[in-house]
């Protein structure tokens, strides 16, 4: 586990971590591929590069509100309270039918559904 990172970064990296160590973060995530994720009770926003069986991960302080995802360079994102990222994939099918989830590619789902799954 990485000191620098705490909440929901620190979960992202320990997953990320587990696959790289075991040699399935290339298998996994075989093209580069950036994402980022936003609890919006809970930032800062952080984004996720993994390329080449490797990762990085870049805390995104200046980002304050979901709507200024969109002007960033990305693959995919999610902004989402934390409430509803615990209700699991009904809470945020839920969220993004109530539109309080913001998603950029559905395959960011997939992604944060391989994340929890090495944890």
């Amino acid at each position: 586990m990485c000191p620098l990172y705490e909440g929901f970064p620190a979960i992202v990296y320990s997953g990320l971590w587990t696959l790289k160590v075991y040699r399935k973060l290339e298998k996994s995530f075989p093209k580069p591929i950036k994402v980022i994720f936003f609890l919006t009770d809970a930032p800062p926003a952080f984004s996720v590069k993994i390329e080449n069986g490797d990762f990085e991960i870049e805390i995104l302080n200046d980002l304050n509100d979901p709507q200024d995802l969109d002007g960033l360079e990305c693959d995919g994102y999610i902004a989402l309270p934390t409430e509803i990222l615990y209700g699991g994939v009904e809470g945020i099918k839920k969220g993004i039918g109530e539109e309080t989830v913001k998603l950029k590619n559905f395959e960011t789902l997939a992604i944060l559904g391989k994340l929890f799954a090495s944890v």
